[in-house]
């Protein structure tokens, strides 16, 4: 449950944050492609955005814009997000069209949820191109939470036009 102090404490959170390049903030709700050989910036990767999250990127972004953080917005942000889980996906393929049919779900014991909207950017080239991958691409996919026991661990699992399963594993309980 997100009260007052957890509102408080992620607004000063992005705060003190602000200097901090956008993954080095991001770093605690990042999962790793289960699979990755190494851990550079070509790895798949999926960050969960939680309330704490959402209110703290908020936070960050209103002072290095120079505007005031308000408890106001943050309980707007709540109520926005209110009744979901979100993810922002890093996949890479070869192709421009790698991400067509996409299918993303979550998988917690026996339960299978998919989501029920989807954010899919096209595919652009990376900068290592000409080099494998060739192509990233950036999605954010919302789940219902309450299909969810937020008290147990989840697997999201991305499955591309090429068949290719990509699993990003999150601790739930560990997530703030």
């Amino acid at each position: 449950m997100v009260n007052k102090e957890v509102i408080l404490e992620a607004q000063a959170y992005g705060v003190k944050s602000k200097q901090l390049a956008l993954t080095d903030f991001l770093a605690p709700w990042l999962a790793y492609e289960e699979k990755a050989p190494i851990l550079n910036e070509t790895t798949e990767k999926a960050y969960l955005y939680t309330p704490f999250l959402l209110i703290a990127n908020d936070a960050r972004d209103k002072i290095r814009s120079k505007q005031s953080v308000e408890l106001a917005d943050s309980e707007k942000i709540l109520a926005d997000y209110a009744g979901c889980l979100v993810f922002s996906i890093i996949v890479n393929g070869n192709s421009s069209s790698f991400t067509e049919g996409i299918q993303v779900v979550l998988k917690q014991e026996k339960k299978v949820i998919k989501p029920y909207h989807v954010v899919a950017n096209q595919p652009v080239k990376t900068p290592w191109f000409p080099d494998e991958p060739q192509y990233a691409a950036h999605s954010h996919f919302y789940f219902p939470d309450k299909d969810v026991l937020l008290n147990k661990p989840i697997t999201l699992i991305v499955t591309t036009k090429d068949k290719q399963e990509r699993r990003f594993y999150f601790d739930l309980p560990n997530f703030k």
